[in-house]
């Protein structure tokens, strides 16, 4: 279990940043999710991974994934380097990936182990969310709906044919079936989506896990922004809804929340 609060003040850009987050196993053996974060200066980077469940070692490559993108954040921070930008997001989730692939070669017993991924970058003027897999993010201008990812899996493409409604994926009989993972044999892209306006008191920032999503429905993420104050009360909230409805053996679920003021 990780829960955390936390405030950071950029004075030059008179906003702050307050995180909330959780990672818990569910009604699952053991917990396949990771979450991490850092904020250095007026730049951020925030990420969730899911290991695939049914594959033996996947809790392995999540925090692999998730770490080696906040090293490489931190790096890129360091040099000085344009890390709010396309270009960086891209080359720090195939790095990622790379990271991956060479642990398992050394590892053969978790060869089979993969991960989604959901990052957030930005240094407040220009925020970039990627993502693989079903990991989400969601993007909210003053407490609405603005950004939502588009999952990659079996149940998105019904939803891209007519065959079912977005609501409804959480229902679908293959929601769990991804189209793209981080870790496997062969290198998928992310998806880049760049918000080119700065952050402003009023934006939040929500990455999770299907774990998370499936039970928590997109008007209760915004009734939660404009009834709570605090990213922890938000979460606390949403995760509130979610115990009441998951069954027994329940997945692992993970969220990051972030908001700006």
């Amino acid at each position: 279990m990780f829960a955390l609060l936390q405030k950071v003040c950029y004075n030059k850009l008179i906003v702050k940043i307050n995180v909330a987050s959780v990672c818990k196993q569910g009604g699952r053996t053991y917990n396949q999710d990771y979450v991490t974060h850092l904020i250095q200066g007026d730049k951020a980077c925030f990420v969730v991974c899911d290991g695939l469940g049914s594959y033996v070692g996947s809790e392995v490559a999540s925090m692999l994934c998730a770490d080696k993108i906040k090293k490489l954040f931190k790096k890129g921070v360091s040099d000085n380097g344009d890390i709010a930008s396309t270009e960086f997001s891209l080359k720090t989730i195939q790095s990622a990936h790379n990271h991956v692939v060479k642990y398992k070669e050394k590892n053969p017993i978790i060869s089979s182990s993969c991960t989604t991924v959901a990052c957030i970058i930005t240094d407040l003027k220009s925020t970039v969310m990627s993502h693989i897999g079903d990991s989400r993010i969601y993007f909210f201008d003053s407490g609405k709906l603005k950004y939502q990812s588009k999952d990659h899996s079996v149940a998105q493409l019904a939803v891209d044919r007519g065959e079912c409604t977005l609501r409804d994926i959480r229902k679908h009989k293959d929601q769990n079936k991804l189209t793209r993972v981080l870790g496997s044999n062969y290198y998928t892209e992310p998806d880049v989506v760049t918000e080119s306006t700065p952050l402003k008191s009023g934006d939040s920032l929500i990455l999770c896990t299907d774990g998370f999503w499936e039970y928590v429905y997109e008007e209760e993420m915004e009734n939660a922004f404009a009834t709570y104050k605090t990213p922890n009360e938000v979460l606390n909230h949403l995760e509130k809804l979610l115990l009441t409805r998951v069954p027994s053996n329940n997945d692992n679920y993970t969220a990051i929340i972030v908001t700006i003021n």
